[in-house]
């Protein structure tokens, strides 16, 4: 794939078949943006919007999206390794075939998203917010869920095992049916309202 500088492309409203590096993009609001077989290498981006756009066979490896916002945008087979989306804002969008691996999603917010087979791998989803998600295609493995937020966003299924849940934020609904460990169990003892006796 030929490298392109993306400085020079962002501006069309289809940006194919590119392979963009070592960049700094900011301060650009695109709605219908559409990024296909696309590679993003060390790509900074700051005070960028992306609303209603698509990325479709795009991979973003050591990016910088963080308190970015990607609203009712689609994501279709786009995976994020070694990515920084600490408060960036999916809201309304709809993964599909997405993996997020090592990345740092702290304060992220997931609100509203219709997930379809999402992977999160080693990831840091501190104070993340999954509000009124569909979570069935969504697994975790190895994740940092400490005070991460699923209301109205059911786990049933789940497997939480492997990850740190401690005060995680979730209600006896959402949280019925997940499968967790059995050192998690004190994790959740709160959603029961009973105390434990010492």
């Amino acid at each position: 794939m030929e490298s392109y500088i993306l400085e020079n492309d962002i501006l069309e409203d289809e940006i194919k078949n590119g392979h963009y590096q070592n960049e700094i993009i900011f301060d650009y609001h695109f709605t219908h943006k559409d990024f296909q077989h696309c590679i993003l290498e060390h790509i900074d981006f700051q005070d960028i919007t992306f609303e209603n756009s698509y990325f479709v066979n795009v991979t973003f490896s050591h990016c910088d999206l963080s308190n970015i916002k990607m609203n009712a945008t689609l994501f279709r087979h786009v995976k994020f390794l070694n990515c920084k989306l600490m408060g960036t804002d999916f809201s309304e969008s709809i993964f599909d075939q997405v993996i997020l691996k090592d990345c740092l999603c702290s304060f992220a917010n997931f609100a509203f998203m219709n997930n379809k087979v999402v992977q999160f791998q080693q990831c840091s989803l501190q104070n993340a917010s999954f509000i009124e998600n569909k979570m069935n295609k969504t697994t975790f493995d190895e994740c940092l869920l400490q005070q991460c937020e699923f209301l109205h966003s059911h786990l049933y299924k789940i497997d939480l095992s492997s990850c740190n849940i401690e005060g995680i934020i979730t209600s006896p609904e959402d949280i019925r049916g997940a499968m967790i460990n059995r050192y998690q169990a004190i994790d959740l003892i709160h959603l029961l309202n009973v105390r434990i006796k010492e």
